[in-house]
């Protein structure tokens, strides 16, 4: 592998409404959509042999149209997705007070450990995300090809701590906005950031970026 793209998803209408996005199947917003037209219009300039997304479609929906004007199939992978909030798929945070306010709580230490009920932990999502990375490093390390991931802001920052630290220590370290874009030099088997969160896009439609 030559270069590793990774790019966030478009806003969507669950980041509008400030609601936990994980699993939860949602469109872009119309904001989204925008965002999506300046990321295509600045990767035209750059030079890509694979897409990967998740099979959610908001990455999809982020990354299509630049596929279509490549002429490259999608390769939509299930272990790329967002962490699974479990019960809080969907929900803002008042609404989460409102059911489950114990559980909201001790959501809020922020303990790797802790598993969203009937979702899954941080870590379980590490673990998730790196051995899709793996895989698909795996796939890639006799060419010389320049591979683009599409995914979440979650899957973003676990890959950079997966290919930096070969853990999740530094997850919390890393800001992205939506539909940005993140480089790594992958050649020499030595990852380096190129590019960090680079948006293509007006500022007029940057957004919170703490949202998955």
């Amino acid at each position: 592998m030559n270069k590793l793209i990774l790019v966030r998803h478009g806003l969507t209408v669950d980041n509008e409404h400030k609601s936990f996005s994980g699993f939860n199947d949602c469109d872009l917003s119309q904001i989204g959509r925008d965002q999506a037209q300046g990321l295509c219009e600045y990767l035209k300039r750059q030079d890509v042999d694979k897409i990967y997304t998740s099979t959610l479609k908001r990455t999809v929906q982020t990354i299509e149209a630049y596929a279509d004007y490549r002429g490259l199939e999608i390769d939509k992978r299930d272990d790329f997705r967002e962490i699974n909030f479990g019960l809080f798929d969907g929900l803002n945070y008042e609404e989460i007070k409102e059911k489950y306010p114990q559980e909201a709580k001790e959501m809020m230490i922020l303990s790797e450990a802790y598993k969203f009920p009937q979702g899954e932990s941080l870590e379980e999502m590490y673990q998730r995300n790196t051995k899709e990375l793996d895989k698909l490093i795996e796939e890639n390390k006799d060419n010389d090809k320049n591979i683009l991931i599409c995914s979440h802001m979650g899957t973003i920052r676990n890959i950079l701590s997966h290919l930096l630290t070969k853990n999740n220590d530094v997850h919390w370290n890393f800001r992205l906005q939506n539909a940005s874009v993140t480089v790594i030099d992958m050649s020499n088997d030595f990852p380096i950031i190129e590019l960090m969160g680079f948006i293509p896009y007006s500022e007029d439609l940057i957004r919170d970026p703490y949202r998955s």
